[in-house]
């Protein structure tokens, strides 16, 4: 299995509320779903040798909650914290989130996660609902892609490792 993603993240911007980013994996849905919800998986491509993951907490189900924190160069803890709203084993994923770091917490923005299969070759669609134009632009501005691509080809290697 090829350990990467096949085509480069996509990101666009369908709505004034809105980042949608797509990735295809080679790779069944029930693996990259997997990658993406169970804690052991997680914690080996969320995060960076600049902010290490301290804390990986997920209660996959509807009203469970999650919590990653990331140490800082500096010393501080930098958190994403949100609760499911929608759980469908291996299709979607559905939760609120809020992005905390010393000094800043982000207005709790809507995640869903859609896992599309097609001749063993998945299709990650992630859509963030923001509640303003402002608070998208500022995602986007602060460079969530140059943080989702590398994640995405994290991913890629551990899911061609799964059986």
């Amino acid at each position: 299995m090829d350990a990467r993603v096949n085509s480069k993240l996509k990101v666009t911007t369908p709505s004034d509320f809105e980042i949608e980013m797509t990735g295809e994996f080679d790779a069944p849905r029930r693996f990259v779903f997997e990658a993406m919800t169970k804690p052991e998986y997680v914690k080996r491509w969320l995060g960076c040798a600049q902010n290490p993951m301290l804390a990986c907490e997920i209660d996959l189900r509807v009203g469970g909650a999650y919590r990653f924190a990331f140490g800082g160069p500096d010393g501080h803890v930098t958190t994403l914290e949100g609760i499911y709203t929608e759980v469908t084993r291996p299709d979607r994923l559905v939760f609120l989130e809020r992005f905390s770091m010393p000094g800043f917490t982000s207005d709790e923005y809507q995640v869903t996660s859609t896992f599309v299969e097609r001749g063993g070759k998945t299709t990650l669609t992630t859509t963030i609902l923001h509640s303003s134009k402002e608070n998208r632009d500022g995602q986007l501005n602060a460079g969530i892609d140059k943080g989702v691509e590398p994640a995405y080809e994290r991913i890629a290697e551990l899911v061609a490792t799964m059986e």
